[in-house]
């Protein structure tokens, strides 16, 4: 797999196969859509000892309390984590892992409000494209070096242009419209 250059052109040319005009559900693109989804399925599963074993090495690092597998929570072609952090209050970072070449994080933080939002559905601010603070940006470091030597083809997603609007993706079900973070690796923004 050729590494992905960290532009939004780059990123929106691998959502090309899962876009669709949102009127047309007759369409011949959805079979190929469903035959791509199928392929990155199947290339997850092939990850699957493998991440667990990452997982039980994530949770060795320093200022790490509990990781937690979220991959069923995903979809059909990310593998995903819950890395809470120690210390009072929730805190903590979500990997995904996107079948299509790439990783990426977001922040939480239940007590700080995000200077840089995800869009949690709820409008909390708890969630950040963004570190809220050293300790975030260290372990991010941290994990982003680890995921990175288990997926040494797949590159890293630049959160910098994780809020670019896109429209019309299908990926299990259909977006009309989405950040660009969000239709790459997840709708599912739940942190527990």
């Amino acid at each position: 797999m050729e590494p992905i250059v960290n532009k939004p052109e780059s990123y929106i040319r691998l959502l090309k196969d899962f876009t669709m005009d949102p009127w047309d559900w007759n369409s011949p693109l959805i079979s190929i859509m469903e035959e791509k989804k199928e392929e990155l399925s199947i290339k997850r599963i092939g990850f699957s000892s493998k991440w667990e074993l990452f997982l039980k090495k994530l949770s060795n690092l320093d200022n790490v309390d509990e990781v937690k597998d979220t991959s069923i929570q995903h979809g059909f072609h990310i593998l995903s984590t819950q890395i809470r952090r120690r210390g009072t209050g929730c805190k903590g970072i979500v990997l995904l892992v996107s079948m299509l070449g790439l990783y990426g994080v977001f922040f939480v933080d239940y007590a700080k409000p995000a200077m840089v939002p995800l869009d949690d559905g709820y409008g909390l601010g708890w969630l950040s494209y963004y570190p809220y603070d050293e300790e975030d940006e260290i372990l991010s470091r941290k994990i982003l070096n680890e995921v990175g030597i288990l997926f040494p083809d797949f590159s890293k997603f630049d959160n910098a242009y994780a809020s670019i609007k896109v429209e019309n993706i299908y990926l299990g079900n259909f977006e009309k419209k989405l950040d660009l973070f969000k239709a790459i690796f997840t709708t599912n923004t739940i942190f527990l």
